[in-house]
């Protein structure tokens, strides 16, 4: 892969690490190139007029960038960087923020297995960003994320046929034998087909008690170990889940 020259890159902050006392790496989800990596050069000093701020690269911030592709495993770095849109609730929100720690957690690790970019998944991230910069209810937001995101990854849920007691998490459909690895089924089951079904903007209508979220959110993350050879656990559920105690 080599170089191209610089130009509008739009990106999603994933991630950043300090790298030395002055400096961060940030891992960035690009509309153009998939996950880049960028060397953001002495960005936590004090000292002179800095040109790209650090409160730019939070989770999920969308942003555009000036900034050539990088080739793989190589940090680029960025000529200019500027938000594409200020987010108007989620800085100020702990339940919000506590949801974007969270998803990109989730989001880094389903695009590192991206080996290029994927357009409709960068549109689909961005869009559900700005709705949850406009929502109140929220409580399982994060789950419905999760579970429409497999569309674009090549795992969605198969569920043909509702009717069958079980869901089969190996195979990713429904099953009417009691699979013999992960499965659901009752009352999970059908909290599973309801919220695959809905849009969005209905999610919100749903009502679990605390035990039943924190169980199917258990699942969904199985199912992405399942489905995803390098997917681990979040480190921030447990912390999701103490914000989202509540119906």
């Amino acid at each position: 892969m080599t170089k191209k020259a610089n130009g509008t890159v739009h990106a999603i902050t994933l991630s950043n690490i300090k790298y030395g006392d002055t400096s961060l790496i940030a891992a960035c989800y690009t509309l153009e190139y998939g996950l880049q990596s960028y060397m953001l050069k002495g960005i936590l000093t004090a000292k002179g007029k800095k040109k790209i701020s650090k409160s730019l690269f939070e989770p999920l911030s969308l942003l555009e960038l000036q900034a050539p592709e990088n080739p793989e495993n190589r940090l680029g770095y960025i000529q200019e960087a500027k938000l594409y849109h200020a987010y108007s609730s989620i800085p100020y929100d702990l339940s919000k923020k506590a949801l974007v720690f969270f998803l990109a957690e989730v989001l880094h690790q389903v695009v590192k297995e991206e080996q290029d970019a994927n357009p409709p998944l960068f549109q689909f991230i961005k869009k559900n960003l700005l709705w949850l910069d406009t929502q109140n209810k929220l409580s399982l937001f994060h789950i419905k994320m999760m579970l429409d995101l497999t569309q674009y990854i090549g795992f969605s849920p198969n569920i043909s046929s509702p009717e069958a007691p079980y869901f089969d998490m190996e195979s990713g459909c429904m099953s009417f034998v009691k699979p013999k690895g992960p499965f659901l089924e009752a009352a999970l089951k059908n909290y599973w087909l309801k919220i695959l079904g809905m849009d969005f903007d209905k999610v919100g209508t749903i009502q679990l008690q605390k035990n039943d979220k924190i169980d199917l959110l258990k699942k969904v993350i199985t199912y992405f170990e399942l489905h995803l050879q390098q997917f681990k656990p979040p480190k921030s559920t447990e912390i999701l889940n103490e914000v989202f105690k509540n119906p």
